[in-house]
């Protein structure tokens, strides 16, 4: 299969990885014992619900995108890694299964469900219909991740309670004889899950916690074998290009929410204007009221002042504000300061930190506490600035390299003084 429609297609899920690449390496690879598939569905990004949207309209197109892939790197098992709240996606996903099982698009066997391990720092809603995307997205930022009082089985170092009988999840060994097995594996509630590795070590039902990288999950992924794991978003933007239903990739999905009329998710061009998105697509704002901060592309893409919703929604425009892309999610804000949100992300940071890398386990916390002090006196010897690069320097994942930009965005675009204490 030829994939060269794919050269400038990169990944949604925050990276950006390139797509192609990806997908040759796993197919480069010794496929002596299989290879594996896995269509990362955990969607943890604050503000970002643009993949339980993928599932609930273009369930097919996001199916048929990893089917290609499976040919592509001659891949005889596939795992949809979904998040715990998205109940009714899980629905529809197991009635699409089936569909292409009865059409001979699947292995007979395909559409089993599985429960990963994970970090319960929130409740696994799996039976909750009450709550929307945008809903759903709010109230696991705003409700359960607003503060460090939240209700989760953690230890006082912030890691996991072990299993006493840890159980892996998924059948090992087992023999596929006909066509590609796409099962479903349930996430445990962990934002780090939407790192690859770490995914894939919950789903071995593991603590999850990022790998060391090399070897690369593309030649020692799930169970050691080579594993492609892609964002939902881009297995349908996949599809859509290797169907030729699509002939331009330079566009992506957006999740715009917050204090916007018309929140949801919309397709527009890469490079579109911030403010053109909240006002042509999203409604605008609120009331006609004020914007006093927003966020471009997810909790760790930062703060941004609403004098720059005039920059271009692209990696290379951002990257002159210090930012990226990362998820396409815009937040709006309207009745709070940047400060306000940067404590509430860097809060979430710091509950969510798998608490394997020393410098994210602590230095996300002394963060959190460091912003919500009325004072923001920095107690500690080492100045703001060492603290911020070791984190950088210190950390295995992208939660904790990223994670520093919060503060520093702060410096940088709303003049955030740092208080050194005597």
């Amino acid at each position: 299969m030829n994939i060269d429609c794919l050269d400038s297609l990169r990944g949604c899920g925050g990276a950006g990885f390139p797509t192609k690449f990806k997908w040759n390496a796993v197919r480069d690879a010794s496929d002596a014992f299989g290879k594996v598939i896995i269509c990362n569905a955990d969607e943890g990004e604050p503000g970002t619900f643009k993949d339980g949207w993928l599932f609930d309209n273009h369930c097919a197109a996001v199916i048929n995108g990893m089917r290609r892939s499976a040919e592509h790197v001659s891949a005889n098992r596939g795992f949809i890694y979904l998040r715990p709240e998205y109940s009714a996606q899980r629905e529809l996903i197991v009635e699409q299964i089936k569909t292409m099982v009865a059409d001979g698009l699947l292995a007979p066997q395909s559409g089993r469900i599985f429960q990963a391990s994970g970090f319960l720092g929130r409740p696994a809603q799996l039976d909750n219909e009450g709550l929307n995307l945008v809903e759903l997205s709010a109230l696991d930022w705003f409700v359960e991740h607003g503060s460090h009082d939240l209700v989760g089985e953690t230890q006082q170092s912030g890691g996991l309670s072990h299993s006493e009988d840890p159980q892996y999840p998924l059948p090992q060994n087992e023999e596929i004889n006909e066509g590609f097995c796409l099962d479903i594996c349930i996430g445990g509630g962990a934002y780090i899950c939407g790192e690859e590795t770490a995914l894939i070590e919950s789903m071995e039902g593991k603590r999850p916690q990022p790998r060391h990288k090399p070897p690369f999950p593309t030649t020692s992924g799930l169970w050691q074998l080579p594993t492609l794991v892609n964002n939902v978003e881009t297995f349908w933007w996949a599809e859509r290009l290797l169907s030729g239903e699509w002939q331009e990739d330079a566009e992506r999905l957006f999740s715009i929410s917050g204090a916007v009329n018309k929140p949801g998710v919309y397709q527009a061009p890469v490079g579109t204007t911030a403010r053109a998105l909240i006002d042509d697509y999203a409604g605008g704002v609120t009331d006609n009221t004020m914007i006093s901060c927003w966020i471009p592309g997810g909790a760790a893409t930062g703060v941004l002042p609403a004098s720059l919703l005039d920059s271009k929604m692209d990696n290379d425009c951002l990257r002159e504000h210090g930012t990226a892309l990362g998820t396409a999610a815009i937040v709006v804000f309207n009745d709070q300061s940047a400060l306000e949100v940067s404590i509430k992300i860097m809060q979430f940071f710091a509950q969510e930190s798998c608490s394997q890398c020393t410098p994210c386990r602590i230095g996300c916390a002394e963060f959190a506490d460091y912003l919500a002090d009325d004072q923001h006196h920095w107690p500690h010897n080492g100045s703001v600035d060492e603290w911020l690069q070791t984190m950088e320097l210190g950390s295995i994942c992208g939660l904790g390299f990223t994670a520093p930009l919060i503060v520093r965005q702060l410096r940088k675009h709303f003049d955030f003084e740092v208080q050194h204490a005597s």
